[in-house]
């Protein structure tokens, strides 16, 4: 899940959701003035935040990519044993999903800090609940979606694949526990962008969920 927002004239600042960030700060950067509202303190900043600081972005053009809230974790698991071990040795000890899991449903701090285990409604809702942002796009139709938020405001921009992981498809990490502990853990999110638990095909082995920004940076 990525919050990105675009002016016609300041194109550098996502604010991001953590879920195909990195790709498309990568593809805007370049028609970017080079100002900056963003916050310094954190590349993830919730749009409200943004929007309290600077009222006169409410009128620009906002949009988010958000995803789907039991492929988000299993990817975000996969990237985080392959990538965030260095900095965070505590993943060294969670060899499955369900592992992750348990900490999270526990509000382990080191790991619910984390901006890829938020709902990402906490990014792009408001306070009355309902989405800031003028235009919302799946990461399973990234590209297409992302050209559609270019097309609004008028510009044309290659987007990366960046950030990829491989695994299979989402289902085949999930047992009853798992599945029902992220419906309602992320329940806003469900049901917000719509979103429902899909069997994986087994007889095709699960497929390889992968794309730009698999997992967050």
């Amino acid at each position: 899940m990525t919050t990105e927002r675009v002016e016609a004239d300041l194109a550098s600042d996502p604010v991001m959701v953590p879920s195909a960030g990195t790709s498309i700060r990568a593809a805007l950067a370049p028609l970017g003035d080079r100002a900056s509202a963003a916050s310094p303190d954190t590349t993830h900043e919730t749009l409200l935040s943004l929007l309290m600081r600077h009222p006169h972005l409410a009128s620009h053009f906002k949009f988010a990519v958000v995803r789907h809230p039991w492929e988000r974790l299993v990817s975000f698991f996969f990237h985080a044993r392959q990538r965030l071990a260095p900095t965070f040795p505590q993943f060294q000890a969670i060899d499955r999903l369900e592992a992750m899991l348990r900490l999270i449903d526990r509000d382990v701090a080191w790991l619910c800090g984390m901006h890829a285990v938020r709902p990402q409604c906490d990014f792009i809702c408001g306070a009355n609940g309902a989405p800031l942002t003028d235009f919302v796009g799946r990461y399973e139709h990234l590209a297409g979606d992302f050209a559609r938020a270019c097309r609004r405001i008028g510009i044309a921009a290659a987007l990366p694949r960046m950030n990829a992981s491989r695994h299979d498809h989402y289902a085949v990490y999930y047992d009853g526990w798992c599945r029902d502990f992220v419906a309602d853990r992320y329940r806003r999110d469900i049901a917000e962008f719509g979103y429902a638990f899909e069997i994986a095909d087994t007889a095709m082995g699960g497929r390889p969920g992968r794309g730009p920004d698999a997992a967050p940076p």
